[in-house]
């Protein structure tokens, strides 16, 4: 069961994806809130965050940053009425999940969910092809600020091609310990695995040294 926490501002909008998200035998709807501030008093942790791009008090990408923070396995889109090239790409680099609009199709909508639940980007329709390539190229460092200094050394390694028994070796660290602090770290960064938690750090390399 996916849970799900909305945010939006339009007590109309947040009744009909509520609506929708109760409608899914497999999501489970947590919490709504209808700004930043009410947002921030949730306490029970979701899986999946939609997000309005525009609240009263703030917006959503920094909103989802803020999330990200709190609960660090939580997946965030942004849903909004706006089909703006700059935001959706401020989105993904800000670390966030996906971009949606407001008028797409219920059933996308369901399925954006479920998808970005399995740790896979979701951007709804209308966005251009420029902006995916953006997209997949942004530099997703939020999440890798937040691991310390020894499980970056371990992504780092790990980015390098070394097995998790040569980075016990090259760090004086017993395996089970590295094994224990790459769980840690893939849940730090809110990705799915071991695999895209490489390739994150993989990217953000080459987009710092370029």
């Amino acid at each position: 069961m996916i849970g799900v926490f909305l945010v939006d501002d339009h007590p109309i909008v947040l009744s009909g994806l509520a609506a929708l998200v109760r409608s899914d035998d497999g999501l489970q709807l947590k919490a709504t809130a209808r700004s930043v501030a009410e947002a921030s008093t949730v306490d029970t942790i979701p899986d999946v965050a939609l997000v309005d791009l525009e609240l009263p008090d703030g917006d959503g990408i920094t909103l989802g940053q803020s999330l990200k923070g709190r609960w660090p396995t939580v997946r965030v889109v942004v849903l909004t009425m706006h089909a703006d090239d700059q935001a959706v790409v401020r989105s993904l680099s800000a670390g966030l999940d996906g971009y949606l609009l407001k008028d797409a199709d219920p059933e996308e909508i369901l399925a954006a969910i479920h998808t970005v639940a399995r740790g896979t980007m979701v951007l709804g329709r209308g966005t251009t092809a420029a902006v995916v390539a953006a997209a997949a190229t942004a530099p997703r460092t939020d999440g890798l600020s937040r691991l310390d200094i020894r499980e970056r050394e371990i992504l780092d390694l790990l980015a390098q091609g070394l097995t998790t028994a040569q980075v016990a070796a090259r760090l004086f660290l017993a395996p089970k310990t590295v094994r224990n602090r790459i769980s840690e770290l893939v849940n730090k960064l809110g990705v799915a695995s071991r695999d895209d938690a490489i390739e994150l750090a993989k990217v953000c390399d080459h987009r710092l040294r370029h």
